[in-house]
């Protein structure tokens, strides 16, 4: 009785391809990352209300999840009209 070689379908493995829109959004995610970490001077920020002196990192940082969030929103809408 000889023992099978393990199957290497990938759809059986649970293993699967990226997509190339799956593959473009990690390389925009780590190119961001990238942007983010090189950018650490202070900066001034103005908000609405008050002004404010941070790491531009950190404004990037939050700059870019407010992008993430609105992006989010706007598109589930879209998809579920």
């Amino acid at each position: 009785m000889s023992e099978q070689e393990p199957s290497r379908d990938p759809a059986r493995t649970g293993l699967r391809a990226l997509s190339p829109r799956t593959i473009v959004g990690i390389a925009i995610v780590v190119l961001l990352i990238v942007f983010i970490a090189i950018n650490r001077d202070d900066t001034h920020v103005s908000f609405i209300v008050f002004s404010t002196t941070v790491e531009l990192w950190v404004a990037l940082a939050l700059a870019s999840f407010g992008g993430l969030v609105a992006g989010f929103l706007i598109a589930r809408r879209r998809y579920r009209a």
